[in-house]
């Protein structure tokens, strides 16, 4: 906890002590298959669907997709409803195998394949 409000800039102690705090692992939060797209939207139907699994899996990608749904939504609203054909978005996406590793994404950083042929080296 820290770390993270050194990263936020903020000094130590400026926050409140929580009350209740859980970390929990979603089993569920290892996609394998992906639209590549940041959000499907049906204005028909008034359904939207956001979610680090339409890009990627981290947590950029959730962020990412939930302001895409968030702006196609006000974008529709905005426009009185008319023309839903034109705000309608990731309706016939095909799903292709995600990229990426067993413990998710991280954009930006290359994996390095040679990490664990080393530490085998080293311990043999």
């Amino acid at each position: 906890m820290i770390q993270g409000i050194h990263a936020l800039g903020l000094e130590t102690g400026s926050l409140k002590t929580p009350k209740y705090t859980r970390v929990q692992l979603w089993g569920a939060a290892l996609p394998t298959n992906t639209p590549g797209i940041p959000c499907i939207f049906d204005p028909l139907g008034r359904t939207g669907i956001c979610g680090d699994w339409l890009l990627g899996s981290s947590l950029e990608a959730a962020a990412l997709s939930g302001l895409s749904l968030g702006n196609h939504i006000a974008d529709f609203l905005k426009s009185g409803g008319s023309r839903p054909d034109e705000f309608a978005v990731g309706l016939h996406e095909e799903f292709h195998p995600l990229q990426g590793h067993d413990i998710g994404q991280f954009p930006g950083l290359e994996a390095n394949t040679n990490i664990r042929e080393a530490e085998v080296q080293v311990g043999a």
